[in-house]
């Protein structure tokens, strides 16, 4: 049947190939059995079909889960990975600032800095990591859990109370030096961004069902 087919090709989508088979074997079998039972009560085959593909659950939902247990170091690589396309964006951003204001100066980036901002990144990235990951089943509104509200709120509001700093010390902010006060914004966007690019494509096939907020 190619609802069943098209059901179960959803759920094993982009899983390991020894366990992806297993698993569809699994599945397809307990989706018959239930069918066997409707189509005993009376049910037409189309509405057994349909019954037993609902009451097994969301497709997108169920690869997410199976990948995730596959997979569980998914979540470090992660963080790793958003770790560091945010310290490439950060000093992306500071190299080309610093040529821009000060082009006579030698503005390569020292290894040290590069480790200090890895450092300072992680020390914030990875407590965020934890907080939200406990969250994720303890509230009642799951749109705080959101990552775009949950990382970006409190950087929207800190850069916002430090924007005061451009009017009240602006000596101290010229020469592209006020990007600093928006060091901790630009970060946390890079930052979910690759976030949830890591997510579209892990869970790649599931894209478009629902958001990813985990």
């Amino acid at each position: 049947m190619k609802e069943i087919e098209r059901y179960v090709k959803e759920i094993t989508n982009n899983l390991p190939d020894e366990e992806k088979e297993e698993l569809r074997e699994e599945v397809v079998g307990h989706l018959e059995d239930h069918m066997k039972e409707l189509l005993i009560e009376g049910k037409s085959e189309e509405e057994a079909v349909r019954m037993a593909i609902e009451s097994f659950g969301d497709e997108g939902k169920l690869n997410e889960a199976f990948k995730r247990s596959f997979f569980p170091t998914y979540k470090f690589v992660r963080f790793a990975w958003s770790v560091v396309l945010t310290i490439a964006s950060l000093s992306f951003i500071s190299y080309y600032s610093m040529e821009y204001y000060h082009p006579e100066f030698d503005n390569g980036i020292e290894l040290y800095s590069v480790w200090m901002t890895m450092f300072y990144i992680a020390s914030l990235a990875g407590p965020s990591e934890f907080m939200h990951h406990s969250l994720q089943g303890g509230l009642k509104w799951k749109w705080v859990v959101n990552p775009w509200v949950f990382f970006m709120v409190p950087s929207l509001i800190i850069s916002g109370m430090l924007t005061s700093m451009l009017f009240t010390q602006p000596e101290r902010y010229q020469d592209g030096r006020w990007l600093d006060l928006f060091a901790l914004l630009i970060g946390a966007l890079v930052y979910v961004s690759a976030r949830q690019l890591f997510n579209g494509l892990f869970l790649k096939g599931n894209n478009g069902k629902r958001n990813i907020v985990n």
